[in-house]
Order: C-alpha cells, then structure tokens, then sequence
C-alpha cells in the first residue's frame, strides 16, 4: 500500500513538471469561467418557469456569490427576453467556451504524441465537449454547492418540494460521485484525436473525480460559513475565490490528463509493446 502510494505520488509530481502544467490550467479556467454563461441561461429559464421575484434570485445569488456578483448577475437571470440577439449571445458563448474544450484537445494530444485533426473537427469535437462540460458543471453546481439553496428558493415559490428533496438526497452522495466520475471519464476518452480504450483513462479520471469533489466541498464551506473574507479584498473576494476555485479545477484536470497518459504508457510498456519513457 505505501510503495503504491509513494509511487502515485511521484506520477503526480512528475506529470506537475510538465511544460503544459505552466499555462493549460490557467487557460482552462478562463473558458470554464466563460461556460458560466450557459449555465445562466439554464437558471434564468428555471426562474421564469417558477415565476420566482427578482429580490429571491438576487438573495439566491449574494449566498452563493456575495452582494457585489449578485448585483452583476441578476439582471442577466431575472429578464431573459428570448430574443434573436438574446440566442445570439448563447451560441457566442458556447462557441467562445469551446475554445477551451479546444485547449484541452489540442494539449492531450500533444501529451500523447498525436498530430492534431483539421480544425473543422476539432471545433466540432470542441462544441460538443463544450456541452458536456456545462452540463458537468450545473450537476456539480446543484448537487455539490448550491443544493440546497436551490431547494430553498423554490420552496418560496409555494412548490411541494418534498419530490425534488427525495430526489437530491437520493442522488447526493455515491451516485453524484459516480455520475461525475463518468462525465470526467468521457472528456478523457474523447480529448485526443486517437481511439483511447476507456479502461486507459479511469487512472486519471478516478483522481480527478476525487479532488474536485473535496476542492468543491472545501469552495462551499468556505462561501458558506466565511462570509468576511471581504475584508481582504472588498468586493473582489467573491470572485477571486469563485476564479481559485474554478483555476484548481482546471489544474487537476490537467493532472489527470496526464496521468491516463503515464498509465498508458506503463501498461504498455509491462506487455512489452513500447519501451517506457515518459518525462
């Protein structure tokens, strides 16, 4: 157990050398930043739907994000006019956020020594890994950060919300856990440009499951029960924490890319296939 562990360790630090460890996570976080996007747009046809007032999604939003955020995210969830320019803006910024799924294809092929398609298909490929990473993204939303909260609004909104509670208790826990290990593990599998075996990535997938889900839960403690960070940082703290949290995601995304690749490589090199070098 210990030479496993030591040896987990040292894979974890020799992939963090990598070149690519410099600028993929920060560039990843902008566009996951930038996913957020879609993810408003699922909550303000939520909001619509339940006919909720402007004041309970502003209160929703200061728990989550803090006054100063909220005040820039209201008027984009309480008023969604569904206009041209309005579907517009979402295929813009789908296809803007795409260009972080691109990242992460173009980058996991070069760790795995393939050449990169046209970009025709990258793009294509891009947009529809875009799509699962938003819906990655507001599954972890409700049921590792906002769920409850979420439970609450809608309870003011004089909905039984008895359903939906049995629901979120049942799903929270191993099953969200296993439900965003295979969203993880999909993104692995379809990033190079290559077939992958799907047994090749669940390394790297098993990790980066596990991380997210303590960086997320330390993020919704922290938001939750710190609510004077401010005094650091006044109205920037909301989203400078909401940018770390988002920035360590993209960094141990980065780490399990990579070490789907070092277990690859090593299970191929044990069946004598290729020789081992990975630096």
């Amino acid at each position: 157990m210990i030479t496993r562990l030591k040896n987990f360790l040292n894979n974890v630090y020799v992939v963090i050398k990598r070149p690519e460890m410099l600028l993929l996570p920060g560039q990843l976080a902008f566009f996951f930043i930038l996913s957020v996007v879609p993810i408003l747009t699922i909550i303000s046809y939520g909001s619509t739907i339940l006919n909720l007032p402007v004041d309970i999604i502003f209160n929703f939003l200061s728990g989550a994000f803090g006054g100063n955020l909220a005040g820039l995210l209201t008027p984009v969830v309480a008023k969604p006019n569904v206009t041209l320019s309005f579907f517009i803006t979402i295929l813009m910024g789908f296809y803007i956020a795409s260009n972080g799924a691109s990242s992460i294809i173009i980058t996991s092929n070069h760790i795995y020594g393939i050449k990169n398609s046209s970009f025709i298909k990258r793009k294509i490929k891009g947009l529809i890994m875009t799509t699962i990473l938003v819906l990655l993204f507001t599954f972890i939303l409700i049921f590792l950060v906002f769920g409850k909260n979420i439970i609450g609004i809608i309870e003011m909104a004089n909905i039984d919300t008895r359903v939906i509670s049995l629901a979120y208790n049942i799903i929270k826990g191993p099953i969200t856990w296993l439900i965003i290990f295979i969203f993880i593990k999909i993104i692995y599998t379809m990033a190079p440009d290559r077939k992958i075996p799907s047994s090749y990535v669940n390394y790297g997938a098993v990790f980066t499951t596990i991380m997210w889900i303590i960086v997320t839960s330390i993020y919704s403690y922290y938001t939750s029960h710190f609510a004077n960070y401010t005094i650091y940082y006044g109205g920037l703290a909301n989203i400078i924490i909401l940018m770390l949290w988002v920035y360590f995601l993209a960094y141990i995304f980065v780490i399990g890319m990579a070490l789907n690749y070092k277990e690859e490589i090593v299970k191929l090199e044990k069946t004598g296939t290729i020789k081992l070098d990975f630096k």
